[in-house]
């Protein structure tokens, strides 16, 4: 049976990867598909370039947002229009292997039990080069969605794939994205997949994942929003956290940690001058209508790039007492074989 495959496209001003990204779905082996696509008020010639594909290709249906609606409200605007009885999401900037849809839609046609199958992916910079590929199960077979979730959790990371790699049933969600996120709303849409079914990993590589200062990974990373989103995702599942003994008090230490050593690689990464990692959301731009422009967002910036030397200062010194109390022992040990040296010295010149 062949399933009609929607593959979402949301769209802001993507003109630099947005034909590389289009051709790569129109020349899958699987030509069972519509890609929808939904443009957020992009200035640029995103716009332009998408309707000439249409023009060209049925299966390409274009839409205008009236109103800005962020990255994940801009996924659910092409949700609303899609007709497939399958998801696959997609970005503007990535690029997807002609042999995608049909590997993902065999899976998902074999194997009911399975709610999502995620791809093995190339990371790729601004120029196609593959800087590495990303393979983080040993596939390719089923896994546990609850033990994935958990272990998500516990490296507070999206280690499972981003959008690229994934393809689902429509029928398997009673919604999409959640808009309350900036940066893993991927992620959440992963685990409310994974909460009562499995995932199949695949390990052929059938996509790439492309890396850029302008894409939106990068800029999350920069304004902070996935600090922000690690900690609401710890929160809402939290969970499956606590089936494994975790106390919130333990998880928001972790968060803490975590967060610090984000924000201490970041100011590395901007050569120390702290004043150049950005700390505020962009405007017009795929998190519009985010408020982080406050003093607010700036002391914790601040607050957290000191933790992090004043936990390696709490590291030296937990060694320090561990050396010292070592060190103890054996002054102990050695004083109690001295005095029993001297014990016996003297008990063999009494005879």
């Amino acid at each position: 049976m062949s399933e009609l495959i929607s593959v979402l496209l949301p769209v802001y001003n993507g003109q630099k990867y947005l034909r590389p990204a289009v051709e790569s779905i129109l020349a899958q082996s699987y030509d069972n598909f519509e890609l929808i696509v939904c443009d957020d008020c992009s200035t640029d010639d995103s716009l332009a370039i998408l309707k000439n594909y249409s023009e060209r290709d049925g299966r390409v249906k274009v839409f205008e947002n009236a109103t800005q609606q962020g990255l994940f409200g801009n996924y659910n605007k092409c949700w609303e229009r899609a007709q497939g009885q399958l998801i696959k999401p997609f970005a503007q900037d990535d690029i997807l292997y002609p042999d995608f849809l049909m590997a993902g839609q065999k899976i998902l046609l074999e194997r009911q039990q399975v709610k999502l199958v995620l791809t093995a992916r190339n990371l790729i910079d601004a120029d196609d080069r593959v800087i590495e590929t990303v393979s983080p199960l040993p596939g390719p077979r089923e896994y546990a969605g609850n033990d994935l979730i958990t272990w998500s959790l516990i490296f507070l990371t999206n280690k499972l794939g981003e959008p690229v790699s994934g393809i689902f049933r429509r029928a398997d969600l009673s919604y999409g994205y959640d808009t309350r996120y900036f940066h893993y709303g991927d992620l959440e849409l992963w685990f409310r997949l994974l909460v009562d079914g499995q995932l199949f990993f695949n390990t052929d590589v059938l996509c790439a994942f492309r890396r850029h200062e302008g894409g939106t990974t990068s800029a999350n990373h920069r304004y902070l929003f996935d600090l922000v989103d690690a900690l609401r995702i710890s929160r809402q599942y939290y969970s499956f956290l606590e089936q494994i003994g975790e106390s919130k008090e333990h998880l928001y230490k972790r968060l803490i940690e975590y967060s610090a050593l984000t924000v201490n690689h970041l100011t590395i990464e901007s050569g120390g001058d702290e004043s150049l990692v950005r700390r505020r959301g962009p405007e017009p731009g795929p998190n519009q209508g985010v408020h982080t422009d406050d003093d607010f967002a700036e002391l914790l910036y601040l607050a957290l790039s000191q933790i992090t030397p004043l936990i390696a200062e709490l590291d030296n010194a937990k060694r320090g007492i561990t050396e010292l109390t070592d060190l103890r022992r054996q002054m102990n040990s050695r004083s109690h074989q001295v005095v029993g040296w001297l014990m016996s010295a003297l008990r063999g010149a009494r005879h």
